[in-house]
């Protein structure tokens, strides 16, 4: 069965148009010299497939033994175009490939992007990329590769596939902040804020230690008395601390709208924790705490990205009381800031 498994995977070899011409000549050229009995016709017949056997035979060469990798970026947004990087290995001792295409496959179809490489010499690797857009956010799944060659003389296009599943978590896609947001929330604080974090502000109280806080604010004594550590909170530190709250799309409110107000509420947590504050998210899908720091970033990110449309049965856990909250509604274009203390003086 060593023939079988030299064939394997199927290949896929249509004509180019090139291709299709030839082939048609060759079989002119075939009908003549059995009509004619002229050998002149009989040698001219072999050598036309003698090229297409060899065509056959070098662009399966070219196919051989290649190893094909996907290096993904960092971070991808929906409608923002990103490079993909492909690369490729010749594991051949001595045959190099030729012409050679390499299509991405997602969800089984074929990318509008290809990489080509020229000349891939034996036992080397080339990389390049190729840009693409994916319009939605959420996970999508890339299953492999389809490689292909024209070599050596263009008349067909042999191809097989090659299995690489992954599966890439898509962003949403970043807006224009409104300029209105910043200044609403330096207007509730009362004061502009530093954007670093300081030691000096008047005490504010007590919370639980969360993970990037100095130590040295750590309250000892009623770490000791809970167990668990707490550290001190200033004035200043609680001017720092936003939570994006991203309300769930209403029965009037079409996809559309919670795709904009889930693309805002990522954008402007984005833009708040580039100035240097701690930002946390509530959504009907849960509650992550204020943090800062890239790891914060990717949470806040990915927890948007898998947002759901309509709220589960259990509610999320409320947004802190000591943080400023940006309010993001479907179908309303712009978010609401809302301070600590208007909630406080609206509750009491």
């Amino acid at each position: 069965m060593n023939w079988w498994r030299w064939l394997r995977p199927p290949r896929r070899f249509p004509p180019t148009r090139e291709g299709w011409w030839f082939l048609g000549a060759t079989l002119l050229v075939g009908v003549a010299a059995i009509n004619g009995g002229i050998n002149l016709m009989f040698l001219v017949f072999g050598m036309m497939i003698s090229l297409i056997l060899a065509s056959g035979i070098l662009s399966e060469m070219c196919l051989r033994k290649l190893i094909v990798l996907r290096r993904p970026p960092a971070a991808i947004h929906a409608g923002s175009p990103f490079l993909m990087g492909i690369a490729v290995r010749n594991q051949k001792r001595r045959v190099p490939t030729f012409s050679l295409e390499v299509e991405d496959l997602l969800d089984g179809r074929p990318v509008d992007r290809r990489c080509y490489y020229l000349k891939l010499p034996a036992g080397r690797m080339q990389e390049t990329a190729y840009k693409h857009t994916l319009p939605r956010r959420g996970r999508h799944r890339f299953t492999g590769f389809r490689i292909s060659t024209r070599f050596p003389f263009g008349f067909i296009r042999k191809s097989r596939d090659v299995e690489a599943p992954i599966e890439l978590l898509v962003y949403p896609e970043l807006v224009p902040v409104p300029e209105t947001i910043i200044r609403a929330w330096l207007a509730e604080q009362g004061r502009r804020q530093s954007p670093s974090r300081s030691r000096a502000g008047d005490f504010h109280g007590l919370r639980e230690y969360r993970t990037g806080d100095d130590p040295r604010d750590i309250h000892w004594r009623t770490s000791a008395r809970r167990g668990r550590p707490f550290v001190r909170e200033s004035e200043e530190e609680t001017g720092m601390t936003v939570v994006v709250l991203l309300e769930s799309a209403g029965p009037d409110v079409d996809a559309a709208a919670f795709e904009a107000a889930v693309s805002m509420a990522a954008s402007v947590a984005l833009a708040l924790m580039k100035k240097g504050l701690h930002v946390g998210l509530s959504t009907a899908d849960g509650w992550l705490p204020p943090a800062g720091g890239p790891a914060q970033t990717a949470q806040i990110l990915k927890c948007l990205a898998l947002v759901d449309a309509r709220p589960r049965e259990a509610p999320p856990r409320p947004a802190a009381t000591d943080a400023t909250v940006v309010r993001v509604r479907p179908g309303v274009a712009m978010p609401s800031v809302e301070s600590s203390r208007a909630r406080a003086r609206r509750s009491a």
